[in-house]
């Protein structure tokens, strides 16, 4: 793909296209990055994006039998602590 670079007040851009916008999600800011080869630009990712999910699925997993949570884990809880 081409794409015209244009004038910006003092600066110079480009316009992205609103299909490639939309494929890559880009919202509001992206990252860029300098390569020997060029510049990449790469949108921004929420970052807990998919931590529900993934949260949920491991919950639905787990079955309430499990009580490996209320045992000691370590040598203090087992040796030292006095319930």
């Amino acid at each position: 793909m081409i794409l015209k670079v244009i004038d910006i007040g003092n600066s110079k851009g480009i316009r992205l296209p609103q299909a490639l916008i939309k494929n890559y999600s880009i919202e509001k800011e992206i990252k860029v990055e300098l390569n020997e080869d060029g510049i990449l630009l790469k949108p921004i990712k929420n970052a807990r994006e998919g931590w529900e999910g993934q949260f949920k699925s491991a919950l639905a997993a787990q079955s309430d039998d499990d009580k490996s949570w209320q045992e000691p884990s370590n040598k203090f809880d087992e040796e030292e602590w006095q319930w």
